[in-house]
C-alpha cells in the first residue's frame, strides 16, 4: 500500500451521526426547580398546609423536649407560612401585570380571541386573590391552614414527650 493509497482508499462504513446532547442543552432538574420555586400560588400554600408536621414536632420532642423549643418552631411554621401567603400575592401581582399588558397590546392588534383568553385567565388570577386574602385574613385570626399547622406540629410534639416518657418508664420498671 503506498503513500497515496491510504487516502483514495473506500470504507463502506456509514458515518456516525453525533447524539443530540452534543448540539442540544436540556434543562436540568436544578434548573427547573429554580423556576418552579420562583412562583408561588395556592396550589404551593396547600401543600405547604398539608405537610405532616406531626412528624417534625415529634422529631423536636425528641431533640429538645422543651416547651419553649417547641413554641419556638411552631412560630418557624408560622412565620413560613406568612411568607408563603406574601409571596404568593407578589406572584399573582406580577402575573397580572403581564397579562394587562398583553390584553392590552393584543387587543391593539385585533386579536379578539386571544384578548377573551386572556381576560379569561386574569378572572381566575382574581378568583385566586380572593381565595389568598381568606387565607391571609384566617391565618391573622389563628383559623385555618395555620390552625391545621399549629395543632399538627403540637400533636406530634406531645407524642414525641409522651414517647421519652414511656422510655424512661420501661427502663426503671
Amino acid at each position: 500500500m503506498g503513500l497515496f493509497s491510504l487516502f483514495n482508499r473506500k470504507d463502506n462504513k456509514i458515518p456516525t451521526t453525533p447524539s443530540k446532547e452534543l448540539f442540544i442543552e436540556e434543562e436540568t432538574d436544578e434548573q427547573i426547580q429554580v423556576d418552579k420555586k420562583s412562583v408561588i400560588d395556592l396550589d404551593k400554600i396547600y401543600l405547604y398546609a398539608a405537610t405532616d408536621f406531626e412528624n417534625k414536632g415529634y422529631d423536636d420532642a425528641i431533640i429538645n423536649p422543651d416547651i419553649s423549643y417547641s413554641v419556638d418552631n411552631l412560630k418557624l411554621l408560622k412565620y413560613d407560612l406568612e411568607i408563603l401567603i406574601k409571596r404568593a400575592f407578589r406572584s399573582y401581582e406580577d402575573y397580572i401585570k403581564d397579562l394587562q399588558f398583553h390584553i392590552d397590546s393584543r387587543r391593539n392588534a385585533g386579536l379578539i380571541d386571544t384578548v377573551k383568553l386572556l381576560e379569561s385567565q386574569l378572572e381566575k388570577v382574581n378568583e385566586a386573590i380572593k381565595e389568598l386574602t381568606e387565607i391571609e385574613s384566617d391565618f391573622k385570626e389563628g383559623n385555618g391552614l395555620v390552625e391545621r399547622i399549629s395543632l399538627s406540629y403540637k400533636r406530634g410534639f406531645s407524642r414525641g414527650l409522651a414517647a421519652m416518657s414511656d422510655e424512661i418508664l420501661e427502663r426503671n420498671v
